[in-house]
């Protein structure tokens, strides 16, 4: 795994919209709350765009994600919001030119959850970089901090610890203990890329999966899709995210209790549910995707991370034509 430098305070975030449009005063709130908490901020030129469903034309986010790393004053960057559209970003990332100018760039923290999953996978897989399922501007920034966990946050962004512990209030559906790599992200994007050139490598991993209103049926279809395609075949553990408005009677963890034990009934691995990451109810956690972690799936659910997320933070350089083209 390649490791982003550590981001530290003071430092520039750069904000994009790789999918969905971006409400402005939700987006305006996250940024004051980044910047209260001791960050600058730059914003790309397209992230308040709008063209139908999307944050814009497709190569106009792609080509501003491109400009964001392009940009040595800009140590992370981070999604506005998810959405849909980080799919077509990938294709236009994908191509053998452009493939060849993001190769050339150096890799930054890059955050999100949701739809963004598309292009947080695709970079741990093309580049073997590590990235980050972690809160959104407009969405948990926007929120305060009661819309994000800040100390794991900085920890996990910031520090070097070769071991840090997630305050994790999920609950065991099958017990035991497991190593491998974090690895997944939403559960609907993860299947969309099943026979595709990014389609997803979860062998040896900790499968983080999680979702948002879908029908029970509907998870149990995917859970179904990602067996058949041989995708739970060498997991070391499933992580269930809270999967907020997935139940139509009962709350998710009820609900999706038979559901799971039925789609993963071959998989033998521990399985844990209501993990906070992705779409949650607040407190979304940071987790780095590619490094190593331990589960520990009891009575309590522990999660720890076993290596750093970041490497040391980057010295200032200067920015030249060739990084942009």
């Amino acid at each position: 795994m390649i490791k982003p430098p550590a981001l530290e305070p003071g430092d520039t975030i750069g904000i994009i919209a790789p999918a969905g449009p971006v409400n402005p005063e939700a987006l305006n709130r996250g940024i004051a709350e980044l910047h209260r908490i001791g960050y600058k901020t730059v914003l790309a030129d397209s992230v308040l765009s709008q063209r139908g469903y999307f944050a814009g034309e497709h190569v106009h986010r792609a080509e501003a994600f491109l400009s964001m790393l392009a940009n040595p004053d800009v140590k992370a960057i981070l999604a506005a919001r998810g959405g849909y559209g980080a799919n077509y970003v990938v294709e236009y990332l994908s191509r053998p030119p452009v493939l060849r100018r993001l190769k050339r760039l150096r890799p930054r923290i890059i955050m999100g959850y949701s739809d963004v999953s598309s292009l947080l996978l695709f970079l741990q897989q093309k580049l073997r970089w590590v990235t980050f399922q972690g809160p959104m501007i407009a969405k948990d920034f926007a929120a305060g901090e009661t819309g994000y966990d800040r100390e794991l946050l900085e920890q996990v962004l910031a520090r070097r610890s070769s071991e840090i512990h997630v305050r994790s209030n999920a609950i065991t559906l099958r017990q035991g203990f497991a190593e491998g790599r974090l690895y997944g992200g939403c559960l609907s994007l993860l299947v969309a890329t099943l026979g595709t050139a990014e389609e997803i490598d979860t062998r040896g991993t900790i499968l983080l999966l999680e979702d948002i209103a879908e029908k029970p049926y509907r998870i149990d279809r995917m859970l179904f899709q990602l067996r058949r395609a041989g995708k739970l075949r060498g997991v070391r553990a499933v992580v269930f995210g809270e999967m907020l408005g997935c139940a139509e009677g009962s709350t998710p963890a009820e609900e999706l209790r038979p559901v799971i034990a039925e789609a993963l009934s071959g998989v033998k691995a521990p399985i844990v549910f209501g993990l906070r990451f992705g779409h949650t109810t607040g407190g979304c956690l940071t987790l780095p995707i590619g490094v190593r972690a331990r589960l520990a799936a009891r009575k309590n659910v522990k999660l720890t991370l076993l290596e750093s997320a970041v490497g040391p933070p980057s010295l200032p350089r200067r920015h030249s034509a060739r990084d942009a083209r």
